[in-house]
């Protein structure tokens, strides 16, 4: 982002909204220094609509760090959680063992087992995933690898490195002497009473190496008892064990809704923001607030509670597979196209994404529409040219010409035109290099949505299956293409224009243009139309035309 370009005075973005009110804030509780912070556990791999939140802090510790340059933005993996579910993608026989143990301490899965897509990765790259050190490090770089590429630039906190250097002793001090403050926030704000005999730790077992199993019995201000209870979940067995422990140094970890409020005082966040499923009333938001007011004895961060993202209208979940991965999805565009998605959507609006539609293409439009107003090229809403310049990762770029993305998604399927010359021909003037290197990235990434994601109006390129437009082919349809095949693979030097004719003479003496052409069509894309014939038959491999002909007469 360019901050000597900084229009933030002039565009009422939801980004430059935010931040007054944060600095106003800010001053009348006297926090010295804004640290903003998000947080997420990395029980695998991470799906697009973690992304949000991360986007969403990234851009508004960035606006703070205009006004502030001392503002501190973090992101945390809470890796000190338990495994208490298994991802489909994952073999259940490799993992059964480890339920219940921390993440930190539980094997990286091997490359061709973990669920990832590494076929776009370097060796470099999936050579550092093979030396993770644990399962949580493992996805956890999945992730961070997403959201490094969309431009995000929190330094990396790990829970377990909080907990094992002693950073987190004071706070788990102050909780486990604040059990009764404890028990009156939980019947007060979430009207529930916790058992008499509660404390808000979990040891990890000496014997098994469980932490989801455990329970704290007795606190005796230096060390805790406790019990590792066969049955106390369902998706775990404890072992028996029982002892008494010291709860510092990384022996365990406070209860979530502790835990959270806990690393905000260690750390000295003051500045974040949630999910909804987390700022519903008597929700976590409201329980870590309480915990700061009350135990902690710190003022509550500054809350920004945002939306989800939807795929299809269903919120997306890593542990059940639905929706994108936040690999897949930084894949599908330039990073800052992907980053456009969250900059341009209001963090009070749901993002509905679904590449299988035209959120792509609409997407690529969004953005070239708000670095037009950006440029004073075009007039329109501000939010959007302030949202066009939020999502660079680098300098923003100063004017130049943008083809479509979905004109270019439907002609570089039609062989016969050139895509240089088209977009000059639009532009009214020769491609500069820099237009021609935006045009040569925006086609990779289109052919990347045509081959996997595209409607099926943007599906011109013949695969190895029969399509079945092929049922409505007529026998003198079939015979017809035979010939064109014949036609075409019997020179090697066929100029397009001349095969054309040729097609076109074929067909007026045997079944007329239309039917002959639409043959073609139907035979190599199951539709009734597509690019120039002649073209398309020359841009198939030889073994594909013979192949069709061969399945169209079975």
């Amino acid at each position: 982002m360019n901050k000597k370009n900084s229009a933030i005075t002039q565009s009422p973005h939801w980004a430059d909204k935010l931040a007054p009110g944060i600095l106003k804030w800010q001053k009348k509780l006297g926090v010295k220094n804004l640290h903003v912070d998000d947080m997420k556990t990395p029980s695998g791999r991470a799906h697009t609509g973690a992304l949000r939140g991360v986007l969403f802090h990234d851009l508004v510790a960035k606006v703070l760090q205009n006004q502030d340059p001392k503002t501190v933005s973090t992101y945390v993996f809470n890796d000190m959680d338990p495994m208490d579910g298994l991802p489909a993608y994952l073999d259940k026989e490799d993992y059964q063992q480890h339920m219940g143990k921390p993440l930190s301490k539980i094997p990286a899965p091997a490359l061709d087992k973990s669920g990832v897509d590494f076929s776009q990765a370097s060796e470099e790259e999936k050579d550092r995933y093979r030396h993770a050190k644990s399962f949580a490090e493992f996805y956890a770089f999945d992730f961070i690898d997403a959201f490094r590429h969309l431009g995000c630039e929190q330094k990396i906190v790990w829970s377990h490195e909080l907990y094992e250097s002693g950073q987190m002793d004071k706070a788990i001090k102050t909780a486990l002497d604040s059990v009764d403050k404890m028990k009156k926030i939980y019947r007060e704000v979430a009207e529930y009473d916790l058992p008499e005999n509660w404390y808000p730790f979990q040891v990890t077992c000496e014997k098994c190496g469980k932490v989801g199993t455990t329970l704290v019995t007795g606190w005796d201000g230096e060390q805790v008892t406790y019990e590792c209870q066969l049955d106390k979940v369902t998706w775990a067995k404890g072992c028996g064990h029982t002892s008494k422990v010291t709860p510092f140094g990384g022996t365990g970890k406070l209860l979530w809704k502790v835990d959270w409020p806990a690393h905000w005082t260690t750390m000295g966040v003051n500045v974040e923001g949630a999910g909804k499923d987390h700022t519903s009333a008597g929700g976590s938001r409201d329980m870590g607030k309480a915990m700061c007011e009350q135990v902690f004895d710190i003022p509550n961060p500054f809350d920004i509670p945002y939306e989800w993202i939807l795929i299809r209208g269903a919120k997306m979940s890593s542990s059940k597979g639905v929706g994108t991965s936040a690999r897949e999805f930084v894949q599908l565009f330039p990073a800052e196209i992907g980053r456009f998605l969250f900059t341009h959507s209001h963090y009070n609006s749901v993002i509905d994404f679904d590449p299988h539609t035209m959120s792509i293409p609409d997407l690529f439009d969004g953005y070239d529409q708000g670095a037009k107003i950006f440029w004073k090229e075009e007039e329109g809403d501000q939010r959007k040219g302030r949202a066009f310049e939020l999502s660079q990762i680098d300098e923003v770029p100063s004017t130049y010409f943008l083809p479509r993305f979905r004109d270019i998604s439907l002609w570089m399927q039609h062989p016969e035109i050139n895509l240089v010359e088209k977009f000059a021909e639009i532009k009214g003037s020769a491609l500069s290099n820099q237009e021609i290197k935006e045009l040569e990235d925006r086609q990779r990434y289109a052919q990347i949505w045509v081959d996997n994601y595209a409607p099926d109006e943007y599906q011109l390129t013949p695969s190895d299956e029969l399509p079945v437009g092929t049922k409505e082919m007529s026998d003198e349809q079939i015979k017809f293409f035979e010939k064109t095949v014949e036609m075409t693979t019997s020179k090697n030097d066929w100029d397009p224009q001349e095969l054309q004719q040729a097609i076109y003479d074929l067909a007026k003496e045997t079944i007329g243009a239309k039917q002959g052409f639409g043959a073609i069509y139907l035979a190599l894309l199951g539709k009734k139309h597509g690019p120039k014939s002649a073209w398309l038959l020359l841009s198939v491999e030889s073994e594909l035309l013979l192949k069709r002909v061969e399945q169209l007469k079975r």
